[in-house]
């Protein structure tokens, strides 16, 4: 295998750890007294804040259009994290790694076929597969049914249709790091901050009282460092060298290590029907991989 691919595949894999810790995570940090608009800005104002200098240091506003930036932005920014962290609020850990991960391949070849990508055969059974898996957990529980739940898996579903689009442009646009910190942490800092200041509820009353929550204080050191400025740079390293399709199906196997990482931390414990899930999904992702 070409060093440049195992590379991809060695981000990939990265990107399954931070992405199920940040299930467990955000599912904490909803939950506490931030409201999902406090943890939106978390995100884009501390990586923003790290970013900021690089960027002036290296003018990257000069390698990228602003057509392109605020298409960038736009594709994984404030509605993507809203969208996800709504879905935290309304469902548990487990269920946003299979509705926004499982749902993740097949929505990404359904994009890549769109814009007149070639789609190879194991790829879509390997991705409908994986989405059959996903949709397993409809029969999971009793509180499947229930009109949160419903909402919440909507509202994940619909963060990976952001997440797939991003994916596609680091591949169709062969975007570099630099490009997307200043499209996604800069821009989106600028954009949403003020509107979250002066516009939208929060819970943060002092600092005092926030650094009294153990869970706050994890949201503040993971949100503002992990998902932007690492997360991102993994993703879009994967997406260029392995492409859109096995990166996305590598992205499903969230919902294993985030069932796990949910058992022991949030005593959220998936029926035999959850476990089901997961292991077809599994053989979904090997069948990309593999035969794609």
């Amino acid at each position: 295998m070409p060093r440049e691919k195992l590379l991809g595949f060695l981000a990939a894999i990265s990107v399954v750890f931070i992405w199920s810790s940040w299930l467990i995570i955000s599912r904490l940090g909803v939950h506490t007294s931030l409201t999902i608009y406090d943890l939106a800005a978390i995100r884009f104002g501390l990586s923003g804040l790290i970013v900021l200098p690089f960027v002036i240091h290296f003018k990257t506003w000069r390698t990228i259009s602003l057509y392109k930036a605020l298409i960038v932005a736009f594709s994984i920014g404030p509605i993507y994290v809203l969208l996800a962290f709504g879905g935290f609020f309304f469902s548990p850990a487990f269920h946003g790694g299979v509705f926004m991960n499982g749902f993740l391949p097949l929505i990404t070849v359904f994009l890549s076929f769109l814009i007149g990508q070639k789609i190879n055969i194991s790829q879509l059974l390997g991705s409908i597969l994986i989405l059959f898996g996903a949709m397993t957990i409809l029969f999971n529980s009793q509180n499947f049914f229930s009109n949160d739940s419903l909402f919440g898996d909507a509202l994940f579903v619909l963060s990976a249709i952001c997440l797939s689009f991003f994916m596609i442009l680091v591949k169709q646009w062969n975007l570099q790091y630099g490009q997307i910190l200043f499209s996604i942490c800069l821009i989106n800092g600028i954009i949403y901050l003020p509107v979250w200041f002066f516009f939208l509820p929060s819970g943060i009353q002092s600092l005092g009282n926030l650094l009294e929550d153990r869970n706050i204080i994890i949201n503040f050191l993971f949100q503002g460092f992990i998902p932007n400025l690492v997360g991102l740079f993994l993703t879009a390293y994967s997406a260029k060298m392995i492409g859109t399709a096995k990166a996305s199906a590598l992205l499903a196997a969230v919902p294993i290590t985030g069932a796990l990482l949910g058992l022991f931390f949030l005593s959220e414990n998936p029926t035999f029907l959850g476990w089901l899930s997961l292991m077809i999904v599994s053989f979904g992702i090997l069948l990309v991989i593999i035969k794609g």
